[in-house]
């Protein structure tokens, strides 16, 4: 029987070009690993006694804390800024960062920035990287949007990075509901500031996705369109074209009002400190003993996926996940898992099957439907879960409530709605993941994923264990079928106090959801 996956693979196969990964050199102060994947997309570095030596870390619980680090990197940068992310919204937040690399691109630093191209999601195209790279601001794109042979094989990474020396990874992407100041919905996302030899890697990564094929430079748009030969007659042709200059004209003004106006910005920037600069004055610092960088090479499309060493050759993150899962494997153990998705394939449901049956306590934080929009995640996940929870699963999900964990720039923003977006793992008592991988299938087979592992420091998962407990306090436990219980031990929402109304929707769409999971 052929599966949606299958049927995408076909059409792909009619179009598709074999893409070939890049590489690059490795470096002997890293200790690699060939059977997991090739430097740069794996590096681990144990610290040394030096301070240059050091990998340090700081967890970024807060958004808006999250949003002035960046600033702060952006500020502090010498040479070069290197930017990649999935999602570059036209917000707020999206003006703020762009407001600061501006004017370090006057001040001649290198700025250079990678998004994805993605159908779905992208905002900051052609008609804004023409405005951006005037500011000095090169931009590139990872695959079209429209090709049907790598639509669904997008960058997920995330970074900012600074001179080869500091960065920003985890799982947010540049946008208000990112950082906690969305006046409608928000996301409890996690990153990780690094500083120290790693961050070596990590920017040879990128410049591996910078200089693939995949990667295409960002091209002045243009207001013609190939189709328009096709529109029959020369009146209907000259039409086409009038309609299509006049949106090229009204899409120039949105790039150019986007990029240089930024009127209340600075005011804006100001008030994010006075927030932030607290909460990372409190924040520690850490130091990792051993820290591993772990990326997904670029070059996957409907070709490689059909390869037999696609899972090890480009799946690298997926792979060092799931060993260290199988390491975790022992009784009286805990392992925590946040994810906004949760969707088990074969191998999701073997490894988990593999810690509770070796008796290690499994803790799961994701969303409920009340937390989300994704209603076709959601049909898949109240599919499975209350199984999974006879056999031993502890899941929580999130009410889409505020946490109270952080200070907003507004307290209207606490009456907003809430989800899961961090994606992180704790693997017992010293060690831990934070990054961009989500639990489904786009993560584990087309998602290019990354994320930074931490081994050996204590004080650190205990802090990041603090964290996610705080939050758990928002969150409701499944207890049996249809059930669900608050912290404090009473009934609660199984769906996360969803409206009638997406209930009705996840319901509906219960099947097509079954049958896309492949793509999901």
């Amino acid at each position: 029987m052929l599966t949606p996956a299958h049927l995408l693979c076909l059409c792909g196969l009619l179009i598709a070009t074999l893409i070939q990964s890049a590489g690059a050199a490795s470096s002997s102060k890293f200790i690699l690993n060939e059977k997991i994947g090739p430097y740069p997309f794996y590096a681990s570095h144990k610290s040394g006694d030096k301070i240059d030596e050091q990998n340090k870390l700081q967890l970024l619980n807060s958004g808006i804390a999250s949003l002035q680090k960046r600033i702060d990197l952006i500020r502090k940068a010498k040479k070069e800024i290197i930017l990649e992310y999935f999602i570059y919204e036209q917000d707020t937040a999206g003006k703020v960062i762009l407001n600061e690399l501006k004017k370090r691109a006057a001040e001649g630093i290198k700025i250079r920035v990678l998004l994805d191209k993605s159908i779905t999601v992208i905002e900051m195209d052609e008609y804004f990287a023409k405005f951006m790279k005037e500011a000095g601001i090169q931009v590139a794109f990872h695959h079209r949007a429209i090709d049907p042979s790598s639509a669904q094989f997008r960058t997920h990474r995330k970074i900012l990075a600074i001179d080869n020396k500091e960065a920003i990874t985890g799982g947010r992407n540049i946008g208000d509901d990112y950082f906690d100041i969305d006046p409608v919905y928000n996301f409890l996302d996690r990153d990780v500031y690094i500083e120290g030899p790693i961050v070596q890697a990590l920017w040879d990564s990128f410049d591996a996705f910078w200089k693939h094929r995949s990667v295409l430079i960002a091209k002045d748009p243009k207001p013609t369109h190939r189709l328009g030969m096709f529109r029959g007659n020369r009146r209907n042709q000259e039409r086409y074209l009038n309609v299509r200059m006049t949106q090229h004209v009204r899409r120039l003004e949105e790039g150019r009002e986007f990029v240089e106006n930024m009127d209340g910005i600075e005011e804006y920037s100001k008030r994010i400190e006075e927030v932030a600069r607290p909460i990372l004055d409190a924040t520690k610092v850490h130091v990792c003993p051993q820290v591993t960088y772990i990326s997904d090479q670029p070059g996957g499309n409907v070709m490689t996926r059909m390869r037999s060493d696609y899972k090890p050759k480009w799946r690298v993150t997926r792979k060092e996940i799931f060993d260290r899962l199988y390491k975790s494997a022992v009784e009286g153990n805990e392992v925590i898992l946040v994810s906004p998705y949760f969707m088990l394939n074969s191998d999701w449901s073997d490894v988990i099957g593999n810690m509770l049956d070796r008796n290690t306590k499994v803790k799961v934080y994701t969303n409920s439907l009340g937390s989300t929009d994704a209603f076709y995640v959601s049909a898949n996940f109240y599919r499975i879960i209350f199984d999974w929870q006879k056999r031993g699963l502890i899941p929580y999900i999130h009410d889409s409530g505020y946490a109270g964990i952080t200070d907003v720039v507004d307290p209207s923003i606490e009456k907003t709605r809430w989800g899961v977006h961090s994606k992180t793992h704790i693997y017992d008592e010293d060690s831990l993941y934070i990054g961009t991988y989500n639990i489904d299938n786009r993560s584990d087979f087309y998602n290019a994923e990354m994320g930074i592992f931490c081994d050996g420091n204590k004080e650190l998962v205990s802090e990041l264990k603090a964290n996610i407990e705080r939050r758990l306090d928002q969150a409701y436990e499944i207890v049996g079928d249809m059930k669900a219980i608050d912290e404090n031990g009473q009934e609660a929402d199984v769906y996360g106090n969803a409206s009638e109304k997406n209930i009705k929707i996840m319901k509906a769409i219960k099947l097509p959801s079954w049958l896309f999971e492949p793509l999901m």
